[in-house]
């Protein structure tokens, strides 16, 4: 008896021994599996730091490039000259910063390549940033430039990419109806609208004077903007006179297109000898000497109307000009000795509509442009149906009856005030003009793509 009861004693221990050893065997692989997650997880965790560091490298990079390419202004007939450029721009821009070695930016027909940039993390580790900007052509060709930025962070890369476009032309143009280096004056009944749009008749002044940069009185009426840059410079508004859209005061000043009147000389094919007083006739491709002071009535003018200084010129009766008048600069500003007086009827014609002759084949493409005429003081008191292109002069005056559609804008380019005075009527129409009006100095530069980024 007392055997069978020490056997049983015996199993029941055994059993025991095999469930307690069974429970730690499956607490060590509990254990073991936890301390695998754990590890996992933070691999993991570390994974995504990593990638979230690659990345915030990549938007650093693009973010860089980006801020110093708003309007930057490039050049080149194809790509690798467009990379040039960019590259001697970053080079300047970037000389100082200490960021990167700015000498170490380099370009070829392949792109634009910059040092890698280094960027502490914040536990201690390192991550690297590289950039390239590629063109698709030259500026001409209206290009994409891309940007690829590439980010590193210990084993994690990510890489982004964001487009620009060139954009042609100056803003100054594409903005403004009337843009003048000098205030601006309105009086009367003078009006400036819009042929498409209110906006067409935006008003711009950059003058530096202490008082009024655009000055309005009357019932005189701009549909558009009113805009004026430079310190304490202000806009009035006196007796009836409004303004449909809103008055900025301190804005950004603009490029302005530098003209280049010496261009077109190369259209020249006779020069005008005549006594002064022409009436009835008909002219081509012509040059006006200095101090001849002629006056014309009922003429008609076709391809280049070339003025040297000094000269006085009127206009009068029924003028027809199909082509573009040009100035030569004066070496001195004087107005009284540089002088265009447009009285009567204009009908002002753009070079795309001369006659089928070889004679026009050149100054056909010189688009854009009516009157060229830095340093002249251009003087308009009659009507016109249509001004086919812009009209800059040193100084501009329309009063009277003066009134027409001007097909791009107007621009005074000297320190002397821009006057809308009687019922002078401007209608300004940018639909379909062209941004980079002939006779001035060609501007490209970038836009960002809006939605291009992409990874």
């Amino acid at each position: 008896m007392s055997n069978g009861g020490t056997q049983n004693r015996a199993v029941g221990t055994g059993s025991a021994l095999l469930v307690t050893l069974i429970f730690v065997a499956l607490f060590a692989c509990m254990a073991v599996a936890l301390a695998v997650a754990s590890e996992s997880n933070l691999a993991i965790s570390r994974n995504r730091l990593d990638v979230g560091q690659a990345h915030n490298l990549v938007e650093t990079g693009l973010c860089l490039v980006q801020r110093e390419s708003a309007s930057l202004n490039v050049s080149g007939s194809d790509a690798a000259a467009v990379h040039a450029s960019l590259a001697d721009h970053f080079r300047f821009a970037w000389a100082d910063t200490g960021m990167l070695d700015a000498y170490g930016i380099v370009s070829d027909a392949s792109g634009v390549t910059f040092p890698a940039v280094s960027v502490l993390g914040p536990d201690g580790r390192t991550g690297t940033v590289t950039v390239s900007m590629t063109a698709d052509g030259g500026v001409q060709d209206s290009p994409t430039i891309t940007v690829t930025a590439n980010g590193q962070f210990a084993g994690a890369t990510r890489t982004a990419y964001y487009d620009f476009h060139v954009r042609s032309g100056y803003r100054i143009l594409s903005d403004y109806g009337l843009a003048s280096q000098a205030p601006i004056s309105l009086t009367g009944a003078s009006k400036v609208d819009g042929a498409n749009n209110d906006n067409e008749a935006s008003l711009f002044s950059c003058s530096e004077s202490d008082t009024y940069g655009i000055d309005m009185g009357g019932t005189s009426e701009i549909t558009g903007h009113a805009a004026v840059s430079g310190e304490n410079v202000g806009i009035n508004k006196s007796g009836n006179a409004t303004i449909g859209g809103d008055e900025i005061t301190d804005a950004p000043d603009h490029d302005w297109p530098v003209p280049d009147p010496t261009h077109f000389e190369q259209y020249v094919e006779s020069t005008y000898d005549g006594d002064g007083d022409e009436q009835d006739a008909t002219f081509s491709n012509i040059r006006i000497p200095a101090g001849t002071n002629p006056t014309f009535s009922n003429v008609n003018l076709y391809g280049l109307v070339y003025i040297e200084s000094p000269n006085t010129v009127t206009f009068n009766g029924n003028a027809n000009i199909c082509g573009i008048v040009v100035c030569e600069e004066p070496t001195v500003e004087n107005f009284d000795n540089n002088k265009l007086t447009f009285n009567g009827n204009l009908t002002a014609s753009g070079v795309e509509y001369l006659p089928d002759d070889p004679r026009y084949d050149g100054i056909r493409k010189e688009t854009g442009t009516f009157l060229l005429a830095p340093g002249f003081f251009a003087k308009f008191s009659g009507n016109s149906s249509m001004v086919n292109g812009y009209i800059a002069a040193g100084k501009l005056e329309f009063t009277g009856g003066a009134s027409g559609t001007v097909r791009g804008g107007v621009l005074n380019l000297s320190d002397t005030s821009l006057t809308l005075a009687g019922g002078a009527h401007l209608t300004i129409d940018k639909e379909n003009a062209d941004q980079q009006p002939a006779g001035f100095t060609r501007r490209y530069s970038l836009i960002c793509v809006s939605g291009s980024y992409r990874e």
